[in-house]
């Protein structure tokens, strides 16, 4: 019996010091992403719905949390590769930046004709 509740205990530690790793990973990715919808928000919040186009401080506001959101995804990423599937551990920082400029919310805000060089 003693062995069997050993065996148990050790398959139960195996598995939840696999998974933490991951869920890690999960958990820095989403704080991340509260952290970048809520300055998008705020920023979002304090432009004029009458203007078509961002003043060079709007813009330079603008591409700064989205190069951070970038640099972050990136950074987590890269500190978790070894734990992550192929699809998330192959991702170049280019992919990242392909990624977000791809994304529905760029998209709306091409009308302001941004023009980010994120790196």
């Amino acid at each position: 019996m003693k062995k069997i509740t050993l065996l148990l205990s050790l398959v139960i530690l195996g598995q939840s010091i696999f998974a933490a790793p991951p869920e890690r990973y999960v958990r820095s990715v989403e704080k991340i992403s509260n952290t970048y919808n809520t300055d998008m928000r705020n920023f979002l919040r304090s432009l004029n719905p009458q203007q078509t186009q961002f003043t060079p401080v709007q813009q330079t506001q603008f591409c700064g949390i989205v190069n951070q959101y970038v640099q972050d995804l990136y950074q987590v990423n890269d500190q978790y590769r070894s734990d992550l599937p192929l699809s998330y551990a192959k991702m170049t920082k280019q992919d990242f930046i392909n990624q977000v400029l791809a994304s529905k919310e760029m998209q709306i805000l091409k009308k302001y004709n941004i023009q980010c060089h994120l790196q």
